[in-house]
């Protein structure tokens, strides 16, 4: 992983093969002191993608039930990552082809980069964010 920060708070992101997405964003964060902020692009393939997605619109109390986990093998090309920072911790969304299949959701750990991936974070200044369950556990974000 290498970092690129420009004068008015962009921080560049690049990942080489081996490298983990989520994980990498995270350190990039703690590096440059990203406390609030955004992933506003983010472009790669990985050699695996770990994501959860909702697939139901009721909100059953056992969070276990409200969410499908996908581990995929094999190439997928990333043709989009955002998301926001709050407590330096990325939440991140992220679609994905493997040339038959087209997938999103929220980015997991463990997604290992195949051949490259690049990475734009913007801080965001004068505003502090954070994360807390509302009335049923999910979490969203209040002011800190």
């Amino acid at each position: 992983m290498e970092t690129f920060e420009s004068d008015d708070g962009h921080v560049i992101v690049r990942l080489d093969r081996g490298d983990l997405a989520l994980e990498s964003l995270q350190e990039a964060c703690e590096t440059h002191d990203i406390d609030t902020g955004a992933v506003v692009s983010g472009i790669g393939t990985f050699s695996n993608l770990n994501i959860h997605y909702v697939d139901r619109t009721d909100l059953p109390s056992d969070q276990s039930k409200r969410n499908v986990d996908l581990e995929l093998d094999g190439a997928w090309e990333i043709t989009d990552v955002g998301g926001v920072i709050a407590d330096g911790e990325p939440h991140l969304h992220v679609t994905g082809f493997n040339g038959e299949r087209t997938v999103g959701g929220h980015l997991e750990e463990g997604c290992e980069v195949n051949v490259l991936g690049e990475f734009t974070i913007r801080e965001f200044e004068g505003l502090s964010l954070t994360r807390e369950p509302n009335e049923n556990s999910i979490s969203q974000l209040t002011p800190r």
